[in-house]
Order: C-alpha cells, then structure tokens, then sequence
C-alpha cells in the first residue's frame, strides 16, 4: 500500500505547485488580487472554463495556458493512478490465488481441515507439530 500512497502525494504535490505557481503569477498580473489570482488558478486548473476575473494580456493567457495544460495533465494522471491502483490490486489478488492454487497442486497426502474455529485451530496445531501437511 506504500507505492499507491506515494504516487497520490506525488501527483498532490504536483497540484500544490500547480496552484502556488498560479496564483504568483495571476497576482502579479495587475489589476488581480490573491483571492482573483486563486479563483483564476483554479478554473484555469479544472478547465472549468468561466470567465476570467480581469481581461488577461498576452501573459496572462500564456499563463493560464501553462496552467490548463499542467491542469489537464494533472487530472489524466488521476485518473491513470486511481485505474491502475485497482487492476494492480486485483491482480496481486489473482497471482495471490494462482499461487496457492499451485502449492495445493504440488501437496500429496495431506489433510483438509474443514474450519478453523477453536477445534480447528487445535487440530492444526497437532498438524503442525508432527509435521503433516495439511489445508484448511
């Protein structure tokens, strides 16, 4: 579980950056306050596509630009880790079952224990200690 938790806060990051970097330069870009500069970031991130706070100049619409690319981007990349976080779960499932399915193959003259509850349990623990193979 550790990789996926390092893929979401890199890709969080990722937007933290996205959204440090616009707001600087939305409010350096005059007449826009902090709180424009974060709105304009935001939409331009989401690709929402409201209207802009105040008419942009050639720099604003760059920025805003960078930002709807890095946005779109961002938002693939959710997307991609959210998908592949569940098909590598379901296949650590079916490689996990695969696997026993193999070492039940390989077993000879073992015994099945039918549940594992107190008397099970207890059972297994003879099992174990003489050494005789056994599935539950």
């Amino acid at each position: 579980m550790g990789r996926y938790r390092t893929r979401f806060l890199l890709l969080l990051v990722y937007v933290i950056v996205l959204l440090i970097v616009g707001t600087i330069g939305f409010a350096l870009l005059p007449p826009h306050s902090v709180s424009d500069a974060l709105y304009m970031t935001v939409i331009t991130l989401t690709a929402v596509g409201y209207n802009e706070v105040h008419p942009l100049n050639d720099t604003g619409r760059a920025l805003a630009a960078f930002l709807l690319v890095g946005g779109i981007t961002g938002m693939g990349l959710y997307f991609a880790l959210i998908t592949s976080t569940i098909v590598e779960m379901d296949l650590a499932h079916v490689f996990r079952t695969r696997r026993t399915m193999k070492n039940l193959d390989k077993m000879k003259n073992h015994i099945v224990v039918c549940g594992a509850g107190r008397t099970g349990r207890q059972v297994i623990r003879e099992l174990i200690s003489s050494k005789i193979p056994y599935v539950v």
